[in-house]
């Protein structure tokens, strides 16, 4: 998936995404090296999600990366949600809708 802020993509940051859905298999350093592969211009932006996390390998080249890759987990995929998801369109919250719950806490 690639993101633009204008119609035409002339306004950095470019972002690239790469979506990982594998239960429990993690993203490889190779599969984070493809991405930062792709990103060539300057101002890019790559964006690894996986739900099933991610190789201390994967995360060590993220980190020290002379580009700029972010890299997402299911936790954090659903912490951003949560965080966000009050600034989406409703047509956005349609596609994984969040209904909040509470719980009695007595004081002690």
């Amino acid at each position: 998936m690639i993101a633009y802020r204008d119609p035409l993509g002339t306004v950095s940051p470019r972002i690239k995404v790469q979506i990982k859905h594998r239960v429990d298999i993690p993203v490889t350093v190779q599969e984070v090296r493809q991405l930062m592969g792709l990103l060539q211009k300057d101002g890019d932006v790559g964006i690894v999600v996986s739900s099933g996390g991610f190789s201390t390998d994967a995360k060590a080249t993220a980190r020290g990366a002379h580009v700029h890759v972010e890299l997402i987990d299911l936790d954090r995929l659903i912490t951003l949600w949560q965080e966000f998801y009050s600034k989406l369109t409703d047509e956005d919250k349609s596609l994984l809708p969040l209904m909040p719950l509470y719980f009695y806490s007595p004081s002690v």
